[in-house]
Order: C-alpha cells, then structure tokens, then sequence
C-alpha cells in the first residue's frame, strides 16, 4: 500500500472512533452495535499497525517497491 493511503486510513480511522465515542457517550440510541463495532475495528488495525512496526516488518515499504 501507499504510505498516504495508510495515512489517509489511519486519520479516517481516528475521525470515525472520536464520531463512535461522541455517540457513546452522549448518544440516546437504544443500541450501540455500531459504534462499538467500529471501535473493535479500529483497535484491530492500529494493533496489526503497531505490532508490524514493533517486529520490523515494514510492510508499507516492501509493497511501495
């Protein structure tokens, strides 16, 4: 992948769980499958993200090659 299509996902990303958490927190829905779905998401990429940094596999730049 492109490093600003990664960029561009990761500030997606945080837009979406700041708009989750706002639902959340100040939300009057009767359910909140939504929100907390995205919230699950996004704590799944951003731990595949930090644990592909933390073991050295910059997968970013071997695609980008």
């Amino acid at each position: 992948m492109k490093k600003w299509l990664v960029k561009l996902l990761v500030v997606g990303l945080l837009v979406l769980d700041f708009l989750a958490l706002d639902d959340i927190t100040t939300g009057n829905e009767p359910n909140y499958v939504g929100e907390w779905s995205i919230l699950v998401v996004s704590v799944v990429v951003f731990g595949v993200l930090i644990w592909s940094r933390i073991r050295g596999i910059n997968s970013v730049k071997k695609l980008d090659e």
